[in-house]
């Protein structure tokens, strides 16, 4: 086996701010400052992944326009805040004008809405045109990396519904989107292509389709003007518009309403106002929209590492991804949805759990056995049923999926005692195949299919299950504590001649061994390590710089999942203050940040870290205090 084959992520180079907002059927991922959307994306089982409509580098889909008395203001200059920290909006004052955008994509709508407000500050009554610019330059179908479709982009005026539709085809369709207003298209100015008519728009086809939408007002000082924009999307283009019509009928009032509504009821931390509270409650929900979604097609729930382009592997799964950090993560927003997940990893994602990562509809998409992820779903399990105690679900699962797990297990155990793996946490082939760390997942997941075994009556096979648990605690603790620098502590990694390699990987750090209960934390070679982990002896310590925590050779910079850990293990103070100066990516998780100034270096909008990453700043404060859990 060769070992230094592996899959480095490039490092990030571009400064662009964006502001992202999705709900379960639609994304909008590239929101940039000016108030353009660069893209929208849907997720497809039949294609296997994620179907993307994007305009270019310099024009994006959709951006919006204002003009005073023919002047235009610069949105660029605008001020951007969440309501409910989750729902972009900005602001921005020119020309004796106040004018604010918000764009929301309502809960379980197949759609969003871009809101437009001016009000008129000065003394004078002005004229106003505002609306919508729009530049669909392409369609991408993105499984890993966005690549181009190419079909056909066509645009029409739909009659029927009044609406801008719009359908991509590869022969038949693969995608439909249509757009209208908070007011009739007839008291609108519209175009596609430059044409003003249904006949002529159904001619329009290509791979470019340009439009416009916008109204034209007077208004007296101190007076006010909304106008918004309804997208909908779905699998052809009149369903899209249909779609459409449902929005509107709800009115853009309501829908915000509702939303925010929800949004306030799933915060995590819904009483404190804090910038470390935003930063919890921003990365919960971006986990929960980015990081599962609905089908367009077959409406069902998909799981995915993130739905956002800007992701170096996207649109696809990862059960470690999804088990041991997403889900602790939608514990915190939405249980229902965290028993969904589990649900999926016990259906469509079963068969091939173990594999380096599946498509979303749970076929193969890159082999590799890797134990932490066989493991994955048992202890997403336990933490789900440690805040719900839904035994049902377990009921419904049934015993035959625990048989299963247990002969997948049986496969890798060695001579020693231990069990192997193929590839590391990081997805990287492994130097030494007993990995320490992956050993205690087993034995926690063991203890856990025990107590399975035991709800169902069958006392027997939970306490031979236990004593296979036992067993391993035995050869982990005679194989794995080794001396090291700083005294007795875990190995990364041994061989089966007992040669060991001092090592941690921050997607499966050694720092999580009592957070998975297999040690206390005042286990001396627990603590050992830990302090081995952050010390100058650690070759893979980031020590320059502001920002300060382990990497590794998979992306040599400092990982937020390390921050995490620090919030875990009772560091919480440092990783506090680091986590309050760091950009990150916008606030959100990413893979690895910058050593000196902690803006975003690999793994953009990363959705299922930010899950784990929620989880670890409410567990940091729940232990430490500062903050009023309670829900509104």
């Amino acid at each position: 086996m060769t070992t230094t084959i592996m899959t480095v992520p490039e490092t990030i180079t571009d400064t662009t701010k964006f502001y992202p907002v999705s709900n379960e059927w639609v994304a909008l991922p590239e929101i940039t400052g000016d108030g353009g959307i660069h893209s929208l994306n849907v997720l497809s089982e039949s294609h296997k992944g994620m179907l993307e409509v994007g305009g270019d580098k310099n024009d994006p889909l959709l951006k919006p326009f204002i003009k005073v008395n023919g002047e235009p203001i610069n949105i660029g200059a605008a001020s951007w805040s969440r309501l409910e920290d989750w729902i972009p909006t900005f602001k921005v004052s020119s020309n004796e004008t106040i004018m604010s955008g918000t764009i929301f994509c309502p809960h379980d709508q197949r759609g969003f809405v871009y809101l437009l407000d001016i009000t008129n500050t000065g003394v004078q009554t002005n004229e106003y045109e505002l609306g919508w610019l729009g530049n669909w330059q392409n369609t991408l179908f993105t499984v890993y990396h966005s690549r181009e479709s190419t079909g056909a982009n066509i645009g029409w005026y739909n009659r029927w519904t009044r609406s801008l539709t719009f359908e991509h085809r590869c022969g038949l369709p693969a995608l439909g989107w249509a757009l209208g207003l908070s007011e009739p298209l007839s008291d609108i100015k519209w175009h596609i292509n430059h044409l003003q008519s249904e006949e002529e728009t159904r001619k329009v086809s290509g791979e470019s389709v340009n439009f416009q939408v916008s109204k034209k007002i007077r208004l007296d000082p101190e007076m006010s003007y909304q106008l918004a924009l309804f997208v909908a999307v779905n699998s052809e283009a009149d369903g899209a518009s249909t779609c459409l019509i449902d929005l509107q009928r709800h009115g853009w009032e309501k829908l915000l309403l509702d939303h925010r509504q929800w949004l306030e009821a799933h915060r995590i931390i819904s009483e404190n106002n804090t910038h470390i509270a935003q930063i919890c409650n921003l990365n919960g929900f971006f986990n929960y929209f980015f990081a599962r979604g609905k089908c367009l097609d077959t409406e069902k729930l998909v799981l995915m590492t993130t739905r956002s382009p800007r992701y170096y592997v996207s649109a696809a799964f990862w059960a470690r991804d999804a088990y041991l950090w997403s889900l602790p993560g939608l514990l915190l927003v939405d249980p229902e949805a965290a028993r969904e997940a589990l649900w999926a990893g016990s259906t469509v994602y079963w068969e091939h759990l173990s594999k380096h990562s599946l498509y979303i509809d749970g076929t193969e998409l890159y082999p590799g056995f890797e134990l932490d992820e066989l493991c994955s779903w048992v202890i997403g399990l336990d933490q789900y049923l440690q805040v719900t105690e839904d035994w049902r679900l377990v009921e419904a699962i049934g015993l035959g999926l625990f048989d299963n797990f247990l002969v997948s297990l049986e496969q890798w155990q060695g001579d020693n005692g231990l069990f192997k793996t193929f590839l590391s946490p990081t997805d990287d082939p492994v130097r030494f195949p007993y990995l320490t760390y992956n050993n205690a997942l087993v034995w926690r997941s063991l203890i856990i299919v025990a107590d399975v075994y035991r709800y169902f009556g069958d006392i027997r096979r939970a306490e031979e299950i236990r004593r296979k648990a036992i067993e391993l605690r035995n050869c982990i603790e005679e194989n794995c504590i080794v001396r090291g620098p700083l005294g007795p502590m875990y190995a990364w990694a041994i061989n089966e001649s007992g040669e060991f390699e001092l090592l941690d990987q921050p997607p499966g750090s050694l720092q999580l061994l009592e957070y998975y209960r297999y040690c206390s934390a005042q286990d001396e070679a627990f603590k050992n390590t830990v302090a081995w982990i952050h010390s100058s002896t650690n070759p893979h310590y980031y020590r320059d710089g502001l920002f300060q925590a382990p990497y590794c050779e998979h992306s040599p910079f400092p990982w937020v999942l390390s921050l995490c850990y620090e919030l875990i293990n009772g560091n919480h103070q440092h990783a506090l203050e680091l986590l309050s100066q760091a950009g990150l990516d916008n606030g959100i998780a990413c893979e690895t940040i910058d050593p000196l100034t902690g803006w975003v270096k690999t793994g953009a909008a990363f959705a299922t870290c930010a899950g784990f990453l929620a989880h670890s700043l409410f567990v940091a404060i729940r232990r430490y205090g500062g903050v009023d859990f309670s829900r509104k």
